[in-house]
């Protein structure tokens, strides 16, 4: 099937912040991660292609819990501000829901699952819609080895607010994956171990 959007996501050395486009690289978001300023959301969503840009969403990873909080506008316009929550569901799955009002006034509950049989990367998800169970986008991950973070297609056209609560919660997991992974990692390496590298998703 063929994508109604596809965007492009790639990082800066170390991973730092995000950067995405077109995929004939039209720059169109800057995402600022802010893991190390405590009172800063963990990503910051700029429309533009540096961090000088107007702020079109926030992403603040709850402390002790794997939920997130994306906050869909410009927090310094709190009154336009819509706050969506992703929830993990369950311990052990990597599996994510949430439930958003879509740009024709319904409500809708997506969630974002494993996949072996969609997307070209070495480890992808897609995000379904619970009511039909309709696949609407696919995030293919790539390797923490290449730029390139992955690729988001996009297959329902549910207006631009979906697009960018997809956009914003597909790069939220990637980088709660990817601090889990540098935690473990960091955590083997004091212990003594070898601790190995693996994908970003």
């Amino acid at each position: 099937m063929n994508p109604a959007a596809q965007y492009l996501i790639t990082h800066s050395f170390w991973r730092h912040n995000y950067d995405v486009s077109t995929t004939n690289k039209t720059r169109l978001f800057h995402v600022a991660n802010s893991s190390f300023m405590p009172g800063k959301p963990d990503l910051t969503f700029h429309r533009s292609p540096d961090a000088n840009g107007p702020i079109a969403g926030v992403c603040k990873f709850r402390h002790f819990s794997s939920d997130c909080e994306i906050g869909l506008g410009d927090p310094e316009r709190p009154n336009r501000m819509d706050w969506e929550y992703l929830h993990k569901q369950g311990f052990m799955k990597r599996t994510y829901w949430f439930r958003m009002q879509l740009d024709d006034g319904t409500k809708q509950t997506f969630t974002w699952k494993r996949t072996h049989s969609l997307g070209s990367g070495s480890e992808n998800h897609k995000l379904v819609e619970e009511t039909s169970q309709t696949v609407v986008a696919v995030f293919s991950c790539g390797s923490i080895s290449s730029k390139t973070t992955g690729y988001l297609d996009i297959y329902s056209n549910l207006g631009p607010r979906f697009s960018l609560m997809a956009l914003i919660s597909g790069i939220a997991l990637i980088e709660k994956g990817r601090r889990t992974n540098q935690t473990t990692a960091l955590s083997g390496a004091s212990a003594g171990g070898g601790g190995g590298g693996g994908g970003v998703c």
